[in-house]
């Protein structure tokens, strides 16, 4: 029995980190059944299998993403995936970002903490993190005719159907039924825009026609379910997981909160330490050997970005969180040809974020009479944020 036929999902679920460190060490491809993947999770080989997309292609069969969101840009390969991402990424520039948010993040950010601030305590993940990152997206996007609860609600029900590689039925039906009704809601907003365009970024794709590069609707429709499940999640766990990691590590938090240059290291180290995203998730287009084990056609795998940043081989003290770090960069975004659309997106929120918090609420810290505990190994998050501030 190979060491990954011992891995449970709830292992993976609870606390993936030592079972990274075991596999790393002794079994760096390993067939995993519990999830039904080959996970690959040293650092060199989630690079070499993020920059082949023509051994390793993101369009997997089965795919949990396509499968719950529609055919997109993240689960698909070649001059579809090429076009589709050419035209989305063009409002995502840090210049385009900029002109379509101006103030608005710290305008929210500010609007939110204003609601807690005399508390001097919150569960800041749903008081501030989840509301933070969805009205934001939100508003980038162009979906203000659906309301924030919505979209969050539909969209962790969506989360249910990316992670369900055991292929659950159970998980999967109200990850269905969301998408579906997610998908109405945007085909609604493309209805308005179809009177002119305003701005944002459905507007965009859907108007956007240079030299043929065009998006028809089933496109638009997926590819936005796609930005939302990262734009809202990966910003609002980012948040959370920032504030826990520096409130773990009081004598940093403190150093961030005197030196704010301190913040982008911050962010930076958080999504190495412990990023909300987990995995990459490619095909082998045809059999390969991968250090020293075959790989069949057909074989998929997950590229441990979690585990790549944790790895000794590339990181020195890995498993120390430490804003002071420079061993260069993480792989939290992936790398490649399905280098994450929103990165500078969410850099920025979380940054912003980060700093407001700092600046409103005096000596924050964790509520030790509530820990945090995480959960999640494909995406991982706090449950909840309880923290403590003076008033």
């Amino acid at each position: 029995m190979g060491l990954g036929e011992t891995v449970t999902l709830e292992q993976l679920e609870t606390d993936p980190y030592p079972v990274y460190a075991r596999l790393r060490d002794d079994e760096p491809v390993s067939w995993v059944p519990a999830v039904q993947l080959w996970l690959v999770t040293r650092h060199d080989d989630v690079r070499r299998v993020d920059l082949e997309p023509d051994v390793f292609t993101g369009a997997t069969t089965p795919s949990t993403l396509n499968r719950t969101m529609g055919t997109n840009m993240l689960g698909s390969e070649g001059p579809d995936q090429q076009r589709v991402r050419r035209i989305t990424e063009a409002p995502f520039r840090p210049r385009d970002v900029e002109a379509r948010m101006h103030g608005m993040i710290p305008k929210l950010a500010h609007e939110l903490i204003d609601g807690i601030a005399d508390r001097g305590e919150a569960d800041l993940f749903t008081a501030f993190c989840d509301p933070m990152s969805v009205r934001s997206l939100r508003f980038m996007l162009g979906l203000e005719d659906v309301a924030w609860e919505d979209i969050l609600a539909w969209n962790q029900a969506m989360m249910l159907g990316l992670a369900n590689f055991e292929g659950d039925p159970a998980k999967q039906a109200p990850a269905d039924r969301s998408s579906a009704e997610l998908g109405a809601a945007i085909e609604r907003v493309l209805d308005r825009l179809e009177g002119g365009p305003d701005g944002s970024v459905l507007s965009w794709m859907l108007h956007h026609d240079t030299d043929g590069d065009r998006m028809n609707r089933t496109e638009i429709v997926a590819n936005t379910k796609l930005m939302l499940s990262g734009g809202l999640q990966e910003p609002r766990d980012l948040i959370a997981l920032a504030v826990w990691a520096l409130g773990a590590h009081p004598e940093q938090l403190d150093e961030v909160s005197r030196d704010r240059s301190l913040v982008k290291r911050a962010v930076e180290e958080t999504l190495r330490w412990c990023g909300p995203v987990g995995t990459s998730t490619r095909q082998t287009t045809r059999s390969v050997v991968f250090d020293g084990v075959e790989l069949p056609e057909g074989a998929l795998i997950g590229a441990v970005l979690s585990s790549a940043n944790r790895d000794p081989r590339r990181f020195t003290d890995p498993d120390r969180f430490d804003v002071h770090r420079n061993d260069g960069a993480h792989l939290a975004f992936a790398i490649g040809t399905h280098f994450c659309l929103g990165a500078w997106f969410g850099r920025h929120l979380a940054r912003v974020s980060l700093e407001i918090l700092l600046d409103r609420l005096p000596n924050l810290r964790l509520d030790p009479a509530r820990p945090v505990e995480l959960r999640g190994w494909e995406f991982r998050a706090p449950t909840s944020t309880w923290v403590r501030w003076d008033v």
